[in-house]
């Protein structure tokens, strides 16, 4: 075996050069970072004796701040050293954060049995066992690496082998390989961490808003502010356990989906069979399929029989795959994306096998754990990409301006109350700060409490809380909270196609068949065909098998199937007529005819989504000497197999034809071989799949589903940019697209087509446009030779008016070849991207997610898993495992979700927004009415707060978010940062406009002439006119400021929608003027208990209403028709001179060439050329350069 396995980069460059033991088992990934930045960091006594003492001081904040901040901790009070000797191992993950690991090891034998499975270990001899340091990294083993002195990623057996290699472990493991192995790989277990609710507790308690809250709460009550304290500790404990019983309640699901306990027969010492727990597999395990099936608990590839799987649970489609046995070539590598047709994937589930004879079905370990497919899954649901909201991250940046604003509140209440003097009875002066410090000092911490409440972290999520629930409602359920808010910024959104735009099943509308030389007319009844080769492909070229009496299948080919009428048996029913292992017995129906013609399938060569086809060998009852093979697929594909005399003369005129029409179509071709059976099991693809003769075509009809032109033209009215991505045909992607609505049927589709040639480095772009009644065939010239006859001129488009169409081959070449300029125009101008890969497609949002794009992605769960968590806002249609890790799920299999998740999302947005200023202006608010009242030594009451704290502010803010979305869609966007200049300059001018209300109300109060200034006193004043006059314009104030913040259309509905909101100020509002016109001989008791003075004239009291009235009436207008005017927009954009748009995208619209692209011409752009995708070849000479062909300069 050690001859078949890949030498590492590190051996091929140093010969001979032996590697370590650990070194030897390690493999480079893609998946992953194989080998992250590392630092390595050793205990140090003399730093602890520093550190600790000094931490636990100053009330544990620095140990607080080791818990924050690990990694930094470490660096403090650790010694950095190299990391062979580390105990510690900081590593930068893909994410750029640091993480803390610490190193482990595990012990190898020296003494090594020199059999080929042992190879692995290196060529050690003898010697005491050898300690092996490891780190875990997301649940991944690192190990470490003497040559590259440093930790690299541990690899299973599905890189660097030959699929002979592989072959050769058929013989299994030995009980000793096993044991050394387990030491090395771990047990085969995906371990979800299971935190109880307390540890839980604790770790969000001590999130720096929580302990704010919990210092808060100690300082109130103190101050004997029991109830407000009580009720913002029930609110934030509430709301603390419903978020920690939902985190627990996530991770006991994720821990019972993974969860495996199994017992697996596998193959030890010297082809002995062995019951073992799955947990006990390691790479290299020899393990036995039973022909019941199982439940896959680790990757494996298939060496001997045939596997009918279920892969649903990684795919997201439940549609029966057939695997079949890895192929015994001695130069080919090994890959499980390359080899997926014979690789069981770890959690999927095998539902039945078959061998020859009832021999046993082997597969042998490749990959185990957190390495598996399964795994893959786990760790992308436990370590999801972090998304930098920008209200979020401008949330915080603001409380930090409202800490440094209370920090200076502080200061000031330090600084007056240490400078004003109080003159006692013997004429002593003394500050009041030293007269009662405690109590001076209390204040100063009250106004902290008041700039930063604690009640703020619990306000902003209100608006999101409420629009999951709505979502809910709607059958969308949503795991990732926080993506709410970023689908109100989506400006694009990315659609698969099938079973998302169009219906699920595909049905078959009828075959063409040969005639001469030529393809004639359509017939719809496949039953009405006599016996011919379009006839037995459909009969048999299928991976169907009848699971529990039900036969089980893709859609597409088992609608084919069935259109024939023929019926398939299971082979232990039929196979003896054949005398040999057979996949499925087809017959004709008893009406047909064919009574008789019998066939069984031999060999299966499943659908490769590379190859684009599917190919069979098939053997006939009455003729057994001779096989069939029959081949269907991509008419491109399969045409390029066929003998060029075979291939009818009018195929592109009717594969033109039949495409324009959105069908999907199929070519079909044969051939016979005589072979023996024994011999086709192990022939290769390439020796069947030759010299084929063409057969026709099969026509099948996929029908959008009646939600996708609505909601397209919903989307595309809000000025929403809508993109398939998907993996079928171009032509057929195309014409669905000019029909639901994507491409305007004025707007022109131009194919840009990228291939790198082999007399060259650069590669070569063209671009043809497509006709109104024809198209160009995925990555065929002589299609695209036929649309030149009506071809544009440069500077004939303009940017909007064209969509650029490009397939996954010419998507990579572009992507990995070409300069960013022209990647990111196609990016910008790209609408349709067909026949895309699964990681193609992710690539695909990354790419626009990076030019400044909030991104949704739909798709059905089908290889549409890492497009769907890439994206801003993912909305998977399926409900299987693969889209645990999608944010958003729709039981409703239709796009009708997409723009219910952009409305909930701009609503939820909006009242973030609204909330968050309402709180801001009310702490700041509250903050200035306090301070003008410490400087007449007087204070707002504890009832007084109560009644503006709870009865108001708490009340408003949590029924602000019911405000449901408005039920349109419009071209603009909410905001979606606090630092917006519009935002800011609204924030400031409510201040000043609060600010002059307080003081005009006060100005209004000492101009009376009855009035009596506060007499100050010792203590501190409470019962004052002053305070009684801050106190009643407050009230009006924070309703006043709730209601102008809680804006409609075109986000959200009506204020007068909202019934909770309504109530509430039908209560206020009344209470409210009670208060303030209520004279002071009415309710006595009621103004003891709110410590306020009523003023003892009604023309005063009417005016201090009329007042407030007048500045709720600005407060609303300002807001509704002056801060968010489209004149003001455009006066700021003057004064702080903003020239362009800060997004990539739209710079890179507006700097779009005329005259690009360049139709009906090939291009070789030259990377770094600021005229990229402009210089084009004709006739063999460059049109903008004076050299040659061959006389490129330059490189990419």
């Amino acid at each position: 075996m050690a001859d078949n396995k890949r030498p590492s980069r590190r051996r091929r460059e140093s010969g001979s050069r032996k590697s370590s033991s650990c070194a030897s088992l390690l493999q480079e990934d893609d998946d992953v970072d194989p080998s992250p930045d590392q630092t390595g960091y050793e205990a140090s006594i003399i730093k602890y004796a520093i550190f600790y003492p000094v931490a636990v001081l100053p009330l544990c904040i620095p140990l607080l701040a080791a818990f924050w901040f690990p990694a930094q901790w470490i660096k403090l009070t650790c010694w950095c050293c190299s990391l062979r000797s580390a105990r510690y191992v900081i590593v930068k993950d893909l994410d750029g954060k640091l993480r803390v690991e610490a190193v482990q090891y595990f012990e190898l034998p020296m003494a090594l049995d020199k059999s080929e499975t042992s190879s692995l270990l290196g060529d050690v001899t003898g010697g005491p066992p050898m300690k092996c340091p490891y780190i875990v990294h997301r649940n991944l083993r690192y190990l470490y690496n003497e040559e590259d002195e440093k930790y690299i990623l541990l690899r299973g057996f599905d890189r660097g082998y030959t699929c002979a290699g592989i072959h050769e472990m058929s013989a299994g493991l030995s009980t000793d390989m096993h044991n050394e192995r387990l030491q090395q790989y771990g047990t085969n277990s995906i371990d979800v961490p299971m935190k109880s609710i307390p540890v839980l507790f604790v770790e969000e308690v001590l999130h720096p808003f929580y302990l704010m809250q919990v210092m808060s709460i100690t300082l109130w009550l103190y101050e004997i502010y029991y109830i407000y304290a009580v009720i913002i500790f029930v609110m934030s404990t509430v709301s603390v356990m419903t978020s920690l019983i939902q985190t627990r309640r996530n991770m006991q699901q994720l821990h019972d989906m993974v969860k495996q306990n199994c017992t697996i027969t596998v193959i030890r010492d010297g082809r002995e069979l062995h019951d073992v727990p799955g947990e006990s597999l390691v790479p290299g395990d020899v393990m036995v399929i039973p022909p019941t099936g199982m439940s896959m608990p680790c990757d494996a590839v298939l060496l001997t029989g045939t596997a009918i799987v279920n892969e649903a649970s990684l795919t997201g489609e439940s549609i029966p795959v057939t695997k079949t046995p890895l192929p015994q070539t001695p130069d080919e590598l090994y890959s499980s994306e390359r080899h997926k047709q014979h690789t069981l994937f770890g959690g999927t589930h095998v539902i039945q096998t078959r061998f020859y004879n009832n021999s046993a079905v082997l597969a042998v370990a490749t990959r185990t754990a957190f390495s598996t497919s399964k795994g893959s899954m786990v760790r992308s649901i436990l370590y999801q990409k972090p998304f930098n909201s920008k209200f979020y991250r401008d949330a915080f940046i603001f409380i930090g301006v409202l800490a440094i604003i209370a920090a200076g509140g502080f200061l000031f209440s330090f600084i007056f109350y240490s400078v004003s003097k109080y003159v006692q009875p013997d004429g002593i002066s003394i500050s009041y700060l030293l007269l009662s410090p405690r109590v001076y000092a209390l204040r100063g911490f009250d106004l902290i409490t008041i700039v930063v409440p604690p009640a703020l972290p619990i306000a902003i999520t209100i608006g999101t809380v409420y629009a999951v629930a709505r979502l809910k409602k709607n059958n969308i359920f949503c795991i990732a909270q926080q993506r709410v808010n970023l689908c109100g910024k989506i400006k694009l959104v990315c659609f698969d196609k099938t079973g998302t735009l169009t219906e699920e099943s595909v049905k078959t509308s009828g075959v063409i068949m040969m005639t001469g030389n030529e393809l004639c007319s359509e017939t719809q009844d496949p039953t009405s065909l006599p016996p011919c080769p379009i006839l037995f492909t459909m009969a048999t070229c299928h991976s169907l098998t009848r699971i529990n009496g039900k036969l089980r299948g893709d859609p597409l080919e088992l609608d084919m199937f069935e259109a024939t009428k023929w019926t398939i048996s299971e082979p232990e029913n039929d196979s003896t007529k054949f005398d040999l292992l057979v996949q499925g017995i087809v017959k004709p129906p008893p009406t047909s005819g064919l009574v008789g013609m019998e066939m069984g399938i031999m060999k299966q060569f499943p659908f490769s989504s590379e190859l684009q086809r599917m190919c069979v060998l098939v053997r006939a009852l009455d003729n057994p000497k001779v096989l069939h093979v029959y081949v269907k697929g991509a008419p491109e594909k399969v045409k390029d197999l066929c003998r060029p005399e075979t291939v009818p003369v009018n195929f592109k005129e009717v594969l033109r034809s039949l495409t324009q029409k959105g069908l999907r179509v199929l070519a079909v071709a044969h051939h016979s071989m005589e072979l023996q059976w024994h011999k086709s099991e192990n022939i290769d693809r390439d020796m069947v799949e030759c010299d084929l003769e063409f057969g026709g075509l099969i026509i099948m009809k996929n029908s959008l589903k009646p939600e996708t032109t609505p909601v397209i033209s919903v989307l595309k009215n809000a000025n929403i940019r809508t993109v398939m991505v998907t993996g079928d045909n171009l032509l057929t992607a195309v014409c669905v697209a000019r029909e639901c609505g994507m491409i305007p049927r004025h707007h022109q589709a131009i194919v840009m087509k990228a291939e790198i040639q082999a007399h060259g480095p650069l590669p070569v772009i063209s671009y043809e446009p497509l006709n109104s009644d024809g198209s160009v065939s995925d990555g065929q010239e002589m299609e695209m030779q036929a649309i030149a006859a009506e071809r544009l001129k440069p500077g004939d488009l303009k940017p909007g008016d064209f969509h650029l169409i490009i397939d996954g081959k010419s998507f990579a070449v572009v992507k990995d070849y070409c300069s960013e300029d022209l990647f990111n125009k196609l990016l910008v101008k790209g609408a349709v991207f067909a026949r895309m890969s699964p990681d193609q497609k992710a690539e695909l949002v990354l790419g626009l997610q990076k030019l400044g794009y909030g991104v949704g992605m739909c798709g059905d769960g089908a290889n549409d898993c890492g497009a769907l968590k890439a994206a801003h806002a993912g909305i998977s249609l399926s409900e299987a495992e693969a889209s645990v890790a999608s944010p958003f799920t729709s039981k409703v299999p239709n796009i009708t979700c997409v723009p219910k998740v952009i409305m909930e999302g701009r609503a939820a947005l909006t009242t973030s927004f609204s909330v968050f200023k309402y709180m801001a202006l009310y702490s700041l608010s509250e903050f200035t009415s306090v301070a003008i009242l410490y400087w007449f030594n007087s204070a707002m009451g504890d009832k007084e707060y109560l009644y503006i704290d709870m009865v108001i502010v708490l009340a408003m803010a949590f029924v602000m978010g019911i405000t449901e979305p408005y039920p349109h869609l419009c071209k603009q966007r909410p905001p979606g940062t606090l630092a917006g200049v519009d935002v800011l300059f609204g924030v400031i001018m409510h201040v000043v406009l609060m600010m002059a209300y307080q003081a005009g109300v006060l100005f209004y109060l000492k101009s009376r002439e009855w009035f009596v200034p506060v007499v100050v006193k010792k203590e501190t004043t409470i019962l004052c006119g002053e305070n009684t006059m801050i106190f009643q314009a407050s009230i009006f104030l924070y309703v006043s400021i709730a209601v102008s913040l809680s804006t409609g259309p075109p986000y959200r509905k009506p204020l007068y929608t909202n019934v909770l909101f309504m109530l509430c100020l039908a209560v206020i509002f009344p209470c409210n003027f009670f208060i303030t016109l209520a004279p002071v001989h009415w309710l006595p008791g009621l103004w003891h208990f709110l410590q306020i003075t009523p003023h003892p004239y009604l023309f005063f009291r009417c005016g201090v209403a009329e007042i407030a009235l007048l500045y709720m009436l600005l407060s609303y207008l300002l807001e509704s028709h002056v801060f968010h005017s489209r004149w003001l927009h455009t006066i700021l954009k003057v004064v702080r001179c903003k020239r362009s748009p800060r997004n990539r995208y739209k710079h890179i619209l507006a700097g779009l060439d005329p005259d690009w692209p360049c139709l009906g011409v090939r291009i070789r752009p030259i990377k770094g050329d600021e005229n990229d995708g402009h210089t084009s070849i004709q006739d063999g000479h460059i049109t903008k350069h004076s050299i040659q062909d061959d006389n490129w300069s330059g490189g990419l």
